[in-house]
């Protein structure tokens, strides 16, 4: 009994658990590996006859663990009626004191029994009973075979790459066998994608088509903690009583949106909602009560993790993934539930995701955000003041010595942490003129500049004294509360106070990354502000690879995992992708495309235009735009590479097209209002760049044509780029080849694919870029594009000729009904 046998970040959880609900009984599930418990969810506080109404249900093999608060291990009637509630179902119970460092195991666990599914349930699945219940579907054989691929990676706990072209769908193909197989074996499957475009639509359209197959599978989703609203923490805010009308009103119309809230969540909120307002209804981790709180039982952010504890299948984003994978990689418990099994659509956006969730910034909002909570602004008193008024009197649980100390420590912290507020924002001002408007990274060859280094160095080091004067108050004040018990009426200012000194450390952290020389791994810049060069400039690091990371936190930790997407290839090799993401030798499968590209579209090449660094490019490629629109009657995309093309374009052609063209310019209005305004149109011009080259898909004549004015490769200035090219030369390789044209073909094939979208879609595809024709990558990128018909030629002799007969043909196909209009 006196071999606890839990995982030290396991029973570190359940002890501050058994701690925050004041030593009373708590109740955790946990999972078992080599008869350790490994891994725990706290789900309820009550006693062992309330707690089958409570918690979520165990699965064999894992554990059911309470404490008893009095020290003595022996099992209770109630202890024995759940060992027998859950002993049957080889589910363990497990008692534990308040140190959880002795446990009486009730009832061992029984040992996983992994069932294989066969490939026949699959292929019933698509051939018998999909179409029973969807209208007019029929089993393609793309996705059988990504499902059944799909499968034999599940069962046999191996990795599995698969692109799948458009019109696959893939998602089915991975759902299908996700559900089957979690459900045989009681486990977990986490569902990644990297749009909430895509997320949404498995939620909403793919995900239920299981339950009205008949599939009993359980579905949760999972957002990043500070996307919940807390209840508890709405409800401090209407009591608050120093608050403005403005800020009243915003909080009152949270509070009706909340009571009628199913989760709780952000994105859901059918209004604006500013970012300050919500940070004062968030909830958050460094503020939470856990076991303690009155909403724990109700709370939208615990709720979701208790579904999640309970789910065979948990769609999250790769972001969250990547934190997840992250924490539990240093031994901290993680954000998501344990799970046995990951599939990852949207798979050639992995590597960014996992760069981003290891990458730091530190900006003006930065600051902001952290001293907010902390100083007295307008009508309401920040954490400081409140610590002061409340525990400056005898009725506070500091002893006298404590409010003296209290006392002296008030002003001089006020001070710092007033300082930080008004004069960082002033340090990262002074960095913007070193840096001349554009990013600049740190490195090495700077000593070799002492008038930059005389410049940036100053503020940065200033920067970092303010941030340790603040740090160092704060901690002060915190360590006087540290052997007290506070009423839980006083705990949210120093709550505050907590949260802010470890925002405070985690960017004083950033700055020394910063300013260290000696990680070559490590990419160091400070970027300038967004618009007019004026304003403070904003530093960041980031993971100059991934692939040592993401091969120790996932493909190691989670063998079984599916990674898939439209675009993951080049000209058929997968090479590119799989070095980024450090996965050698990975089974890979490429399922073409069902879609008929050789009769559905046509890509035009023209030859002999102006190269596209000529001052020439802009206004000769928006003369041959506006003629292929013109022939086409709107309906288009124009895909470019920069923000200054797509406003030189828009003007050009509002000029020059009639006004019942609609001109859509991104960065004019949201991505959705956008894309709604298109699609209703029939006739609109859609210019945009970044996140309309994927993710968007518009069926129909609607969009009918795509125009991609200049190869798609990526700002040689841009600072991470330029250290990841730096990377692969240090490494022998030939960053051209190795890095800048594999994802410039990817992103090309991604721009083709916005074109046809569905197996009635017709349309035409131009580039009109001249280095595919006189550079030798220029083959290997068309490689890579799907089979659609090809025409090469003269502007004037082939090409315009060709438009002009092809929306003629089709024109006539609609007016037939041949093809949907």
């Amino acid at each position: 009994m006196a071999d606890s046998r839990f995982a030290p970040a396991a029973a570190r959880t359940l002890r501050a658990a058994i701690r925050d609900a004041g030593g009373v009984e708590v109740f955790a599930i946990g999972d078992v590996e080599s008869k350790t418990v490994v891994h725990l969810t706290v789900t309820c506080r009550g006693t062992p006859d309330a707690v089958p109404a409570l918690l979520e249900r165990p699965r064999t093999g894992q554990v059911v663990i309470h404490n008893h608060p009095s020290g003595n291990l022996q099992p209770s009637q109630a202890d024995f009626h759940l060992a027998g509630l859950y002993g049957d179902d080889g589910i363990g119970v497990i008692i534990v004191n308040n140190a959880v460092d002795e446990a009486n195991w009730v009832v061992e666990p029984h040992a996983e029994q992994r069932r294989d599914v066969e490939p026949g349930e699959i292929r019933a699945f698509f051939e018998d009973t999909l179409p029973g219940i969807l209208d007019g579907f029929e089993a393609r054989p793309q996705q059988v075979e990504l499902a059944l691929e799909t499968l034999a990676s599940l069962n046999e706990d191996r990795p599995l790459v698969a692109e799948a072209g458009t019109g696959t769908g893939k998602s089915l193909a991975y759902i299908v066998p996700a559900a089957l197989w979690a459900m045989a074996n009681d486990r977990r499957v986490v569902i990644s994608t990297f749009t909430k475009a895509l997320q949404s639509q498995l939620l909403t359209q793919d995900l239920p088509i299981l339950k009205r197959a008949g599939l009993e599978t359980r579905i949760a989703v999972l957002q990043g903690r500070n996307n919940y609203i807390c209840k508890r923490r709405l409800g401090l805010a209407t009591q608050e009583s120093d608050s403005s009308a403005a800020e009243i009103e915003a909080v009152s119309q949270l509070v009706d949106w909340e009571q009628g809230s199913e989760y709780g969540y952000r994105g859901d909120i059918p209004f604006p909602v500013d970012s300050e307002t919500w940070e004062r209804v968030e909830s958050d981790g460094d503020l939470t009560l856990r076991v303690r709180c009155p909403h724990y039982e109700s709370c939208h952010y615990y709720s979701a993790r208790r579904k999640a504890a309970a789910a065979h299948i948990i769609v999250v984003n790769h972001a969250l993934l990547m934190s997840d994978l992250a924490l539990k990689r240093v031994g901290a418990p993680g954000v998501l539930p344990k799970f046995q099994r990951v599939i990852i659509d949207e798979a050639h956006h992995l590597e960014d995701a996992a760069t981003g969730a290891l990458s730091d910034t530190l900006s003006v909002r930065s600051i902001q955000r952290a001293t907010a909570p902390l100083i007295t602004r307008r009508r309401r008193r920040g954490a400081i003041e409140r610590i002061a008024m409340r525990h400056g009197t005898t009725s506070s649980p500091l002893p006298e010595e404590g409010r003296q100390r209290l006392e002296d420590l008030i002003g001089p912290t006020l001070s710092a942490v007033d300082a930080l507020r008004r004069e960082g924002p002033e340090c990262l001002e002074a960095l913007t003129g070193p840096i001349a408007g554009t990013p600049r990274r740190m490195r090495e060859q700077d000593a070799n500049d002492p008038a930059f280094l005389h410049e940036i160095e100053p503020p940065l080091q200033h920067l970092a004294q303010l941030y340790a004067n603040a740090v160092s108050h704060l901690s002060q004040i915190h360590d006087l509360f540290a052997d007290i018990t506070v009423p839980e009426a006083d705990a949210p200012p120093i709550q505050d106070l907590a949260r802010a000194r470890r925002r405070f450390v985690s960017h004083q952290a950033t700055i020394a990354r910063i300013l260290d020389e000696g990680d070559p791994d490590i990419c160091r810049w400070i970027a300038p502000p967004p618009r007019d060069n004026a304003g403070p400039a904003t530093l960041h690091a980031a993971p100059v690879q991934i692939a040592k990371t993401l091969q120790s936190v996932l493909w190691e930790s989670i063998p079984g995992t599916v990674s898939t997407s439209a675009t993951l290839t080049v000209a058929g090799s997968l090479r590119y992708w799989s070095m980024r993401v450090g996965l050698a030798d990975p089974p890979m499968v490429i399922i073409d495309s069902p879609f008929d590209y050789p009769n559905q579209a046509a890509l035009l090449l023209p030859k002999g235009l102006t190269d596209p660094d000529s001052p020439n490019f802009l206004p000769e490629s928006a003369t041959r735009i506006i003629e292929l629109v013109r022939l086409s009657y709107g309906g288009t995309f124009v895909l470019c590479t920069s923000y200054e093309a797509v406003r030189a374009y828009a003007r050009t052609l509002r000029n020059a097209l009639p006004t019942q063209w609609p001109i859509l310019a991104h960065g004019e209005a949201g991505r959705e209002t956008l894309l709604r305004t298109f699609q209703e149109s029939r006739r609109a011009i859609l210019i945009g760049t970044d996140t309309f080259w994927e993710g968007v898909s518009v069926q129909g004549l609607a969009l009918r044509q795509v125009i991609i004015p200049r190869l798609p490769f990526r700002v040689p200035t841009d600072p991470l780029h330029e250290a990841k090219v730096e990377f692969e030369q240090r490494n022998g390789r030939d960053p051209f080849r190795s890095l800048i044209l594999p994802h410039a073909a990817i992103r090309l094939k991604q721009g083709f694919g916005r074109l046809i979208r569905s197996q009635s879609d017709r349309g035409l595809v131009a580039i009109f870029d001249p280095r595919l024709h006189s550079r030798q990558y220029g083959r290997r990128m068309l490689h890579s594009l799907p089979p659609a018909q090809r025409i090469v030629g003269g502007w004037d002799e082939r090409i315009r000729p060709f438009a002009e007969a092809y929306w003629a043909k089709l024109a006539e196909e609609v007016r037939r009904g041949a093809v949907p209009r």
